[in-house]
C-alpha cells in the first residue's frame, strides 16, 4: 500500500513528463510494424499496455484533482460528467464499462496472439467471443441507463492538462489562505485578491477573465444525465441493431467466408438502417427540426458513427476488388516524393494488417 501512495504521488507531481512519455511510446508503436520479426505482436502489446495504464493514470489524477476546492477543478467535459454520474451511482455499470475498456484496449493484441498461437480456427472463435462479449455488455449499459444511446468511449477521458497540475498542487497546498469559507453554508470559495494574484498583471481583467471562465453553458446547466436522452421505439431498435451489428456481421462471416459479398452488404445494411432509425426518432423529439435533433453529446456520437463507414472500403471483398490495387499505386507513386513518402511508407506497412488482423477494421 506505501508503494502504491509513493507511485501515485509521483505521478501526480510528474504528470506532465509522465504524458509526453506515455505520447512518445503511443507514436512509437505506428512506426514499429514492419521492422523486424514480430514487430506487429510488440508494437500491439506496448500500445494496450500504454492504454491500461493510462487509465489506471488518469483515476489517480482524477482523484487528486476531485481533492481540490472547486474553484481550482477543471472544469469536466459533458461527456464525462454523463458516464461519471452513471458510474457513481451503478457499481454496475462502472464494472461492465471497465470489462469493455480492457477488451476494446486488448483486442487486436488477442487476436494476434491467439492467430499465431492457435491458427485462424481458434482466432475466429475468439474474435466472435469478444464480439458477443462486447453487445451484451453494450445492451446492458442500455438497459440501465433507461434506453440511452451508447457513447464513446464509455469510460471517462483524461480531461486534466498534466501541464496544469503543477500549478494545482500548489493550490492544494495554499488552500488555507487563498479562500474562504462560508460560516452558513460551508462552502469554500476563491477570494478575490487570489483572483488576481493568478493573472500575470494583477489587472482588474484578470478577475473579468477568472469571472466569463465561471460562465454557465447550457451543456453544465443540464442535469448529467439529461446530456442523452431516452430512445424508444425506432430509436431503441436502430441502437439495438447499431451494437449487434458487429457481431452479426462476424457470424456471417464465418457462416459465409470473408471474400463473400454476403456479410459485407449485411453489415452495411444494418448500420445504415441503424442510423436512419436514430435521426428519424431523435428528428421527432426535437418537434421535428432534423437540423437541430439530438443533444450536442448525441451529435456528436452520431458524426463519429458516420465516419466508421470508411471502415468498409477496407474490409474484404471490397477491398480486394478496389481498395487494395488503389492503396498499391498510391503508395508506389509516393515512394519518391519527400514527406509524402513517409506517410506511404506507414499504409504500406499497415497493408498485411487491415488484411490479416479482423479488429483493425471491425469499427467496434
Amino acid at each position: 500500500m506505501d508503494f502504491l501512495k509513493k507511485y501515485e504521488s509521483f505521478i501526480f507531481k510528474n504528470a506532465s513528463q509522465i504524458s509526453s512519455i506515455e505520447s512518445t511510446l503511443r507514436s512509437l508503436t505506428y512506426i514499429l510494424p514492419g521492422r523486424f520479426d514480430d514487430a506487429e505482436l510488440a508494437s500491439e502489446a506496448l500500445f494496450s499496455t500504454l492504454n491500461l495504464l493510462g487509465i489506471y493514470h488518469d483515476t489517480i489524477l482524477t482523484r487528486h484533482v476531485a481533492s481540490l476546492p472547486a474553484s481550482h477543478r477543471p472544469t469536466p467535459s459533458p461527456l464525462n460528467r454523463y458516464t461519471r454520474d452513471w458510474q457513481n451511482s451503478s457499481v454496475m455499470y462502472k464494472r461492465i464499462v471497465m470489462v469493455l475498456t480492457i477488451i476494446q484496449y486488448t483486442e487486436v493484441l488477442i487476436e494476434m496472439g491467439v492467430q499465431k498461437k492457435w491458427g485462424p480456427k481458434y482466432k475466429w472463435q475468439v474474435v466472435t467471443a469478444l464480439e458477443a462479449m462486447k453487445a451484451a455488455g453494450r445492451v446492458a449499459l442500455m438497459q440501465l441507463t433507461n434506453q440511452r444511446m451508447i457513447m464513446y468511449p464509455v469510460h471517462t477521458e483524461r480531461d486534466v492538462d498534466p501541464s496544469t497540475l503543477a500549478d494545482l498542487a500548489e493550490a492544494e497546498s495554499s488552500v488555507k489562505d487563498s479562500h474562504w469559507t462560508g460560516t452558513r453554508t460551508g462552502t469554500t470559495r476563491l477570494q478575490l485578491s487570489a483572483v488576481q494574484k493568478s493573472g500575470k498583471s494583477g489587472k482588474s481583467s484578470d478577475v473579468t477573465e477568472f469571472l466569463l471562465s465561471k460562465v454557465l453553458t447550457p451543456d453544465l446547466v443540464r442535469k448529467p444525465r439529461d446530456l442523452v436522452g431516452t430512445l424508444n421505439g425506432l430509436g431503441a431498435i436502430g441502437e439495438y441493431l447499431f451494437v449487434l451489428r458487429p457481431l452479426i456481421y462476424v457470424m456471417a462471416m464465418r457462416k459465409y467466408g470473408q471474400k463473400s459479398w454476403y456479410p459485407w452488404f449485411l453489415s452495411l445494411a444494418i448500420e445504415l438502417v441503424s442510423r436512419t432509425s436514430i435521426k428519424h426518432f431523435l428528428a421527432g423529439r426535437s418537434g421535428g427540426n432534423g437540423r437541430g435533433s439530438g443533444t450536442p453529446l448525441e451529435k456528436d456520437e452520431m458524426k463519429r458513427r458516420l465516419w466508421l463507414l470508411l471502415y468498409y472500403v477496407l474490409r474484404s471483398p471490397f477491398y480486394d476488388r478496389f481498395t487494395k490495387e488503389r492503396l498499391y499505386n498510391f503508395c508506389e507513386s509516393a515512394s519518391k516524393r519527400p514527406l509524402i513518402s513517409l506517410v506511404a511508407g506507414v499504409v504500406r506497412d499497415y497493408q498485411p494488417l487491415w488484411e490479416s488482423v479482423y479488429f483493425y477494421t471491425a469499427g467496434s
